[in-house]
């Protein structure tokens, strides 16, 4: 660039801070969750339970498939695995780290996600 020549603004949404993107670990308290999503939400008894005991004895971390999460730039949005989440909100355990697949995407993205995941189970 010349000197004194205008810097254009760069906008592109569709590139994110490199070593966002793709499986890592998670906070509890670094993930949104869509109050849509979970409004209502029956959570299968032993997936709860199951999630239940892992918070309670410290191993959620080591919980797999990884949660699906898509990342806006800003916030971490959930899309699956409501009841690990639940699990460590209800006894305020609010320290769990959780295995996360994250993805580019938007608030949107992780509700056409989370709806996809929901039809499907329903199918089974």
């Amino acid at each position: 660039m010349m000197p004194g020549s205008p810097r254009l603004p760069v906008h592109s949404s569709a590139r994110l801070p490199a070593g966002v993107l793709g499986l890592d670990y998670l906070k509890f308290l670094q993930l949104s969750v869509d109050d849509e999503l979970t409004r209502g939400e029956s959570y299968d008894d032993a997936a709860l339970q199951d999630a239940m005991t892992a918070v309670r004895s410290g191993s959620m971390r080591a919980v797999r498939p990884a949660m699906k999460v898509f990342f806006d730039g800003c916030r971490f949005w959930l899309a699956s695995h409501f009841h690990r989440y639940e699990a460590a909100r209800r006894p305020g355990v609010r320290h769990q780290e959780f295995w996360c697949e994250i993805a580019p995407g938007s608030k949107d993205d992780a509700r056409l996600y989370a709806s996809r995941a929901t039809a499907y189970r329903h199918l089974l």
